[in-house]
Parts: C-alpha cells; sequence; structure tokens
C-alpha cells in the first residue's frame, strides 16, 4: 500500500540525490573552460615577466653606475658572469699608474643573478680584445661608457638585446637578437 510521508510520494522507485545532473556537469565544464581561456594566455606573461624585470634591474643598474661616476669622478665596472647569470659593479682604486679592482659597496648594486630560465646569450664589448671569461661595460669619471651590447634569452626561442651607448651611457632595447651596429 502506498503511504504519504510529510507530503512527499514514496513509490516503488526511490530517487536518489546522490549525484550530479547532465546539465550541472555541462554547466561547471562550461566554467573551467571559460576560466582556462583567459588564464592561460596569462601563464606565458608570468615567465616573461622575469625577463622584463632583469632588463629593468640591468638598465637601473647601468644607469646608476653612470650617474655615480659622474658624481663621484670614480671610474667603476659593472662586471657580467655569463656561465652563473650573474652582474656585479666593482670600483676600480688606481694608486700610482696601475689600478686596483675592488667591490663597489652599496646597497643598491650588490650581486645580482637573472631570475628564471633568463640568460645571458652573450655580451659583446668592441673594446675588449682576447678574453671572453671576463665582460664588464666600463664607467669614466667623464660621462663615458664602453659601448656594450647584451643579449639576454628565455627559453629557445625569446631574446632581448640592450645596448649600451658610449656617449649618454642610455640603454636601447630591442626585442629579438640585434646584431652589432
Amino acid at each position: 500500500m502506498r503511504t504519504l510521508k510529510a507530503g512527499i510520494y514514496r513509490g516503488a522507485i526511490e530517487r536518489s540525490d546522490k549525484g550530479f545532473t547532465l546539465i550541472e556537469l555541462i554547466v561547471v565544464i562550461a566554467l573551467i573552460s571559460l576560466f582556462l581561456v583567459f588564464a592561460i594566455p596569462k601563464l606565458g606573461e608570468v615567465s616573461e615577466s622575469d625577463l622584463r624585470r632583469d632588463i629593468r634591474h640591468i638598465i637601473g643598474a647601468i644607469s646608476y653606475l653612470h650617474d655615480e661616476a659622474i658624481m663621484k669622478k670614480r671610474e667603476l665596472r659593472l662586471n657580467y658572469n655569463i656561465a652563473m647569470g650573474e652582474y656585479w659593479a666593482t670600483e676600480i682604486v688606481k694608486e700610482g699608474p696601475i689600478g686596483e679592482e675592488k667591490k663597489f659597496e652599496n646597497t643598491f648594486i650588490n650581486k645580482k643573478r637573472l631570475s628564471g630560465s633568463v640568460r645571458f646569450k652573450d655580451i659583446v664589448v668592441p673594446e675588449h680584445q682576447g678574453s671572453v671569461e671576463k665582460f664588464f661595460t666600463h664607467f669614466y669619471p667623464t660621462g663615458w661608457v664602453e659601448k656594450t651590447i647584451i643579449h639576454l634569452q628565455q627559453g629557445e626561442d625569446k631574446y632581448y638585446t640592450l645596448i649600451v651607448m658610449p656617449l649618454t651611457g642610455k640603454v636601447k632595447v630591442y626585442e629579438g637578437y640585434v646584431e652589432e651596429q
């Protein structure tokens, strides 16, 4: 015999409320897909932001050392270790005709390492002949800076070129791998 309990018909077939309907599943999948459409392109920008941040830091270091060399009448260098992806500043202290290189003591310019998958592809300093192990950009008290071409690479196909201009110490940034001009 059929009975009614609290307004709910209980027949021979009971419906289970466990699980999801097809419409609920379709709505959830559509929302996840919509989220991924907007989120996946941003993931590439996260790694590219590492490259752009490193570019800003290098430009800031070059600008700072250029200004510091002029204001304090010092010879400074921005040194690069290509294998380790590091750069740091040193000062040339001259006692007589020979100069000695010592660490440049400053809180703004400490030894820095390129972030993430960013690395130095190569560095070209036309005035340097011989050694390819030690690269540096020289900043003179007169405001002159050695022309330096820095190629940064991220992954296999993303390149940026930074060219330090000798007369002004400004840095021009180009997307892609730009040869010496």
